[in-house]
């Protein structure tokens, strides 16, 4: 008889409440260090706080993957003594010890499948929910697995920076390249293919307009997106601006839902301040 399947994730995802509860879905927090304490993501700290801490005291924080340990008392609970199967996604592997974490701890958990997301923020929930309706057609853990190897490329990853001073702090970009940009007021557009974080581009311009060739660059080939869902987030964009940014994607036609939220800790320590976050699924690869 086929074992449940449960499926899990890293908190970076950044799922919502109500799909986390529909699809009975689990997270593992990630840490955020600042100053000498080590915090759960989300539990311990919030966003508001990173974001006043750097401004008061000028301390932008470091993130800690989810040591082994962790991850085996996180299996060890979900499986409930072989009961049940589970599909765990981390975030990025290329940007993250977690998967690497992950994949130790499952050892001990012949029913655990680990799934490296190459992803971030949303995009890893994107790819849940995809998983969550594969999961209702009946396939089991393994199969589940691969399904979600294979679909993985199709999430289109991206965010508009609003300065790159928090990537500078945390190790992620050069202090040449940082100052360079602040000086000159450009805007960079990071994306994942193949799970690498990559500068695809350098926008410059008031905010608003910068925002609308961001979101309309994205939205170039409407032909290969797939149209169920997309995310649009940020980290403190102004209200004015993310309703703008929102109206223009649903004045598209293309997407039957567009979700919009506040990024979650992990994404506002390496990217900052008022950074907008949109990511969709595609029909094919996704191309940046």
């Amino acid at each position: 008889m086929q074992k449940p399947v449960l499926l899990s994730t890293d908190s970076p995802a950044e799922l919502p409440a109500d799909l986390m509860q529909t699809h009975q879905i689990k997270t593992i927090p990630l840490y955020v260090n600042i100053a000498g304490r080590s915090l759960r993501d989300g539990i311990d700290i919030t966003p508001p706080e990173i974001f006043h801490t750097y401004e008061q005291e000028k301390i932008v924080p470091t993130t800690s993957a989810i040591p082994v340990g962790e991850y085996q008392e996180h299996f060890a609970a979900l499986t409930d003594g072989g009961k049940n199967a589970v599909v765990h996604f981390t975030i990025g592997g290329q940007i993250s010890a977690c998967y690497q974490n992950a994949v130790i701890a499952a050892q001990e958990f012949p029913g655990v499948f680990v799934v490296d997301s190459q992803s971030m923020s949303v995009g890893i929930t994107l790819q849940l929910l995809h998983l969550a309706k594969k999961r209702a057609e009946g396939l089991d853990a393994a199969a589940l697995a691969a399904e979600a190897e294979q679909w993985r490329g199709r999430v289109r990853t991206t965010a508009l920076l609003g300065s790159v001073t928090y990537m500078r702090r945390s190790g992620r970009c050069s202090a040449v390249s940082a100052m360079g940009a602040n000086l000159l007021g450009i805007r960079p557009v990071l994306g994942m293919p193949g799970g690498k974080l990559t500068a695809l581009k350098k926008l410059r311009g008031k905010p608003i307009q910068v925002q609308k060739q961001y979101l309309e660059d994205a939205l170039a080939n409407p032909e290969n997106i797939e149209p169920e869902i997309a995310f649009l987030y940020h980290s403190g964009v102004s209200p004015e601006e993310f309703l703008t940014a929102k109206a223009l994607v649903e004045g598209k036609g293309i997407f039957a839902e567009v979700r919009s939220g506040f990024a979650g800790c992990i994404t506002c320590t390496h990217c900052g301040d008022k950074c907008l976050i949109f990511m969709y699924a595609t029909k094919d690869t996704a191309v940046y």
